[in-house]
């Protein structure tokens, strides 16, 4: 369905387990989606530039979300990862400009390079204890955040991780940091 502009809603059977590579990529008209419970996957690119995306529902069971998975949902406002993500891919929300707030479940333990970079409007993100890395560029030019506590597990936080964030007045980086 990759560039299928006037979708605006699409229903997935429970029979669907991944949702595939470019599966609704500029799809910019589509609003809201439900995942079904028996998906473990969100490929590559699955949500590239669905402009128009307000929300969508990711349930328990999901593993992978994939690289540039929601890449400029502009629309995009709030999103909850559940427990069951273990990893967030290059670019996964990367200019996502309305995301305001985010929370990293506690099975998340590498967060990769650009995975929130540009997201303009996120003022607050919690990152767990069991995160260890922040991939380069993570949260690169995120404006709007103000201040963030880097939790005891992290041990690497790569180059340009912070690079332009603004406002940001305050911040704690702990002695596990190398």
């Amino acid at each position: 369905f990759e560039e299928c502009t006037a979708i605006t809603s699409i229903t997935i059977p429970d029979s669907i387990t991944e949702i595939p590579r470019h599966a609704l990529k500029d799809c910019t008209s589509l609003e809201s989606i439900t995942i079904p419970h028996g998906v473990t996957k969100i490929g590559i690119a699955a949500f590239y530039r669905c402009t128009s995306l307000q929300s969508i529902t990711i349930p328990d069971g999901i593993t992978e979300i994939g690289e540039w998975a929601l890449y400029e949902c502009t629309s995009l406002t709030s999103i909850t990862i559940p427990d069951s993500v273990t990893r967030i891919g290059w670019s996964t929300f990367h200019e996502c400009t309305s995301l305001t707030s985010i929370t990293i479940p506690e099975s998340v333990t590498e967060i990769n390079q650009y995975a929130f970079s540009r997201c303009y409007s996120l003022t607050s993100i919690i990152i767990p204890d069991s995160v260890t890395q922040i991939g380069r560029g993570a949260f690169m030019e995120c404006t709007s955040l103000k201040s963030i506590t880097i939790p005891d597990g992290v041990t690497t936080i790569d180059e340009d991780s912070f690079f332009r964030c603004t406002s940001l007045t305050s911040i704690t980086i702990p002695n596990s940091v190398t």
